[in-house]
């Protein structure tokens, strides 16, 4: 798929300095294929529409049922339109040192380095459903000063910290992990998922020929090679244990349609997958 022009308020992370801002987001024409670099953390109010989001150890899937916490760092996205045919949100931009301080304020200890987590995903309640509601009713009155964006973000921040105390603490971004790790765990989250090599380095922060080259040293293959045979020996094993059928596997396996599946597969195993027989 084409990857489309990203929203201008994703790029370079943030729409301008302040260390909290509330930006509402409308759109009829979904991203198809997007990218954003967050460089400051941000909270998705979503109340029409989905987002598919793929970030460095999970792929996410966003509904008005949820609210997500998503630490800065790289993320690929999709949009689907809701039934009024648009996609809508608020998203909360803040940065680590206005989340430090609500830590401090709520006297939580600091993470440890193993605890980490570059998102959280919440359940809508109906607190939280109140909560969206207020902001919108400010954001359509054009009310939402400086003030009222810290002490809003403040108020939602406390609340989520009562409900599940110390989970904010570990929200953090994990790029700073060594780049072999950190490879390894994007290449884990996302094998069986139809992401390209260059949004796989993407996710890594790399640049594609870095990619390439880390990725050979940690898995003496190349990228389109090794993954390759990771997806057949995936939908080979799901064939043996009888889990999916011929003409479904494919799709699992992460490829986009069923001829070009069943062309590796037989160059690679000999026979196609309906006559496979380990």
């Amino acid at each position: 798929m084409e990857t489309v022009p990203v929203p201008d308020l994703f790029l370079n992370g943030q729409p301008n300095n302040d260390a909290v801002v509330f930006v509402p987001y409308t759109s009829s024409v979904p991203v198809i294929k997007g990218r954003a670099s967050l460089g400051k953390h941000m909270i998705s109010l979503i109340t029409e529409g989905e987002k598919v989001l793929h970030i460095e150890n999970k792929t996410i899937n966003l509904t008005p049922n949820h609210i997500l916490l998503l630490a800065a760092g790289n993320v690929l996205f999709t949009e689907r339109l809701g039934p009024n045919a648009q996609i809508k949100s608020t998203m909360i931009f803040f940065d680590g040192q206005t989340l430090h301080n609500a830590l401090e304020q709520f006297q939580e200890p600091r993470a440890m380095q193993d605890t980490r987590t570059p998102y959280l995903l919440f359940n809508r309640d109906n607190y939280l459903h109140s909560f969206i509601e207020s902001v919108n009713t400010l954001m359509d009155q054009e009310l939402m000063n400086s003030p009222l964006m810290h002490a809003k973000l403040n108020e939602l921040l406390a609340y989520l910290n009562s409900k599940h105390p110390g989970l904010l603490a570990s929200l953090r971004s994990v790029s700073a992990r060594p780049e072999e790790e950190r490879l390894r765990q994007v290449i884990e989250a996302h094998l069986t998922e139809q992401l390209t090599l260059t949004e796989l380095a993407f996710l890594c922060h790399m640049s594609l020929a870095t990619f390439k080259r880390k990725f050979e040293q940690v898995y003496h293959e190349s990228p389109a090679r090794w993954l390759q045979i990771q997806r057949l020996t995936l939908a080979a094993n799901k064939l043996r244990a009888k889990a999916a059928k011929p003409g479904d596997v494919y799709v699992e396996a992460g490829y986009e349609n069923h001829s070009s599946f069943s062309k590796a597969f037989k160059q690679y195993f000999g026979v196609l997958p309906k006559n496979y027989v380990p």
